[in-house]
């Protein structure tokens, strides 16, 4: 029923660049990347494809430039970095333990 669907598009991950920036400790979902961020989500825009889209295209936008202070100005910099922190993302918005 279901066919596998290839996307060739080169793809960033915006919980991923979070956690490049801001590391494990810090809360990478939508809601926190937006209030970390400055952007506002509509309540009644949160949970719907075109809300969420364009929290996530804003917040990407105000990603930029922390990244690019980090020396991560391109794109092509940006993946290859990406990949080698993969692994922050395994359990980035699982709770984090008390301390």
């Amino acid at each position: 029923l279901f066919r596998s669907v290839e996307f060739p598009n080169r793809v960033l991950d915006t919980v991923l660049l979070s956690a490049m920036l801001w590391g494990q400790s810090a809360p990478h979902a939508l809601d926190a990347l937006a209030e970390r961020l400055g952007v506002t989500i509509p309540p009644e825009r949160r949970h719907t494809a075109m809300g969420d889209t364009e929290a996530t295209a804003e917040i990407f936008l105000r990603l930029i430039p922390a990244l690019a202070a980090k020396g991560l100005g391109d794109l092509d910099r940006v993946r290859d970095e990406a990949r080698r922190h993969r692994r922050l993302i395994a359990n980035a918005d699982m709770p984090q333990p008390p301390r």
